[in-house]
């Protein structure tokens, strides 16, 4: 199955697709930066960067749940996909994407839903973080936005495969 770049021809997709590499490198360049730093302050210079681990691990929630949600629209997703070796028949191979295409649908948007909670539970409690009084809405927006995109990417993917499957039926194959 082609990757997503290939499918929906729509500006929206490429938005997406910058936004999330761009989340992805400034976040990686920060953590590895603030790690860097808090090294020479407490090795070299004998400080401590008080509370650094709190605004590392916030940077690593965008970093993961973009790296998520990048990796459902690359489909580089680690997969236990044994069938495919068992079935020869096309057809039933087929049969088989759009399935496991369902499920993964239904899991994903499951928990996008409770993501979303989750996060509208952030915005009516408004807790904030212990050192430096952030809000916690920053990392739980990762959470949610990472799942919404992963449930798009999907619900895509989802869609491709029937429309491939009903073309592939009418063609007798």
């Amino acid at each position: 199955m082609q990757p997503i770049e290939l499918a929906p021809r729509l500006p929206l997709w490429g938005v997406l697709g910058k936004f999330q590499k761009t989340v992805m490198a400034v976040t990686s360049v920060l953590i590895v930066a603030m790690i860097c730093y808090t090294v020479l302050i407490r090795y070299v210079f004998g400080s401590d960067f008080y509370g650094s681990e709190e605004l590392i691990q916030m940077l690593a929630f965008w970093l993961y749940f973009m790296g998520a949600a990048q990796g459902s629209r690359e489909k580089s997703q680690i997969s236990a996909d044994i069938l495919s070796c068992y079935i020869t028949n096309a057809k039933w191979c087929r049969i088989a994407q759009l399935v496991k295409d369902i499920v993964t649908v239904a899991i994903c948007l499951l928990v996008t839903y409770w993501a979303c909670q989750f996060v509208g539970w952030g915005i009516q409690m408004m807790p904030k973080s212990p050192v430096f009084r952030l809000p916690m809405l920053i990392p739980h927006t990762a959470i949610g936005l990472g799942f919404v995109l992963m449930s798009l990417y999907h619900v895509v993917y989802l869609v491709q495969d029937m429309i491939i499957h009903i073309k592939m039926c009418r063609a007798g194959e």
